[in-house]
């Protein structure tokens, strides 16, 4: 097949993009409460309903486009070490989180040594596996999204090429204190940085590229379309999710891409509801990104869920790797 007929080929495939998901749960014993979970003990959430609850939402956003199937959950008896070897113990860690201080510094988690400990380059390799979810609590030290593996690049967290898979792979961070709603905005963090990267960086107020244009609010840009993980259309300030103020904005032309036609219409918070806002906007942001086959004339695909995805399929501006 030429490179001409591959980029068609990639370009028209609208079969569901299938992520296969690994999950690490470190949710460690308590001894001193007879054994019960760590999320028991402190009373958080439930990690398995997160995780439900993630994969639901970004199934119907994406239209279908994306299904998660976690093919292996691991509920771990322990904790992640630091970057200088430090590990927590359960007993040690609830005393800390009880008295709201004494958390140790360094905070962040050695993530290759996590991947090497766990085993996880053999599933990414043989193809069980294409993403790694981790869940903790606070102070785990787990970024929002990273990415290792070779040709690993920047998705809002660290970044690993030294771990040595034979292709990229995703790490979600998640914590299991917080809702479904903060899952999706890591996911949100990771879209914006993957498409700055397709489309060779971004600023909210230069309207220069469909992704500027996509991400528009009307306080940092000028104008309003669909807006960004911290800003929607309306905002008036970061996280401002339940703002009633109403403003004009592309967002519902932005269906119909890559045929777009410059109508406007009223939204605020109302347009993605409540009382979830937070959770409800991340949704309805979802809704808007594009997925229609086709290369558009910028010469990006139409269908941004793929880089999304199926980053490794494409290079560092978006084009199918040769």
């Amino acid at each position: 097949m030429t490179l001409a007929a591959c980029v068609a080929a990639l370009a028209m495939s609208q079969a569901p993009i299938e992520v296969k998901v690994l999950v690490l749960n470190f949710d460690p014993r308590v001894p001193s409460a007879g054994g019960k979970r760590l999320t028991e003990v402190i009373g958080w959430n439930k990690p398995r309903e997160l995780a439900d609850g993630y994969r639901k939402d970004v199934e119907e956003a994406s239209g279908g486009r994306v299904r998660f199937r976690i093919v292996e959950w691991r509920d771990v008896d322990g904790f992640p070490a630091k970057v200088d070897g430090f590990r927590y113990q359960a007993e040690d860690y609830v005393r800390l989180w009880r008295a709201g201080k004494g958390f140790h510094d360094p905070d962040g988690t050695d993530y290759p040594r996590l991947v090497r400990e766990h085993r996880v380059g053999p599933l990414v390799d043989s193809g069980r596996v294409d993403e790694l979810w981790i869940f903790g609590g606070p102070y785990f030290g787990f970024w929002e999204s990273s990415m290792a593996g070779p040709r690993s690049f920047y998705i809002n967290g660290g970044v690993y090429p030294e771990v040595p898979t034979r292709r990229p792979f995703a790490i979600m961070g998640f914590n299991y204190e917080r809702g479904v709603a903060e899952m999706l905005h890591n996911l949100c963090h990771r879209t914006e940085s993957t498409m700055a990267r397709v489309y060779g960086g971004w600023k909210a107020e230069e309207l220069t590229t469909n992704w500027a244009r996509f991400a528009a609010n009307e306080k940092q840009s000028g104008s309003a379309a669909v807006g960004t993980c911290h800003y929607p259309p309306n905002a008036e300030h970061d996280y401002d999710y339940a703002n009633p103020r109403t403003v004009m904005s592309s967002a519902e032309d932005w269906l119909n891409y890559p045929n777009l036609r410059g109508t406007k219409k009223p939204v605020n918070r109302e347009t993605w509801g409540g009382p979830d806002y937070h959770r409800n906007y991340m949704r309805w942001w979802f809704r808007h990104l594009p997925k229609a086959p086709g290369v558009n004339p910028d010469g990006r695909l139409n269908d941004w869920w793929r880089y999304l995805f199926e980053f490794d399929r494409f290079d560092e501006r978006g084009k199918p790797r040769s």
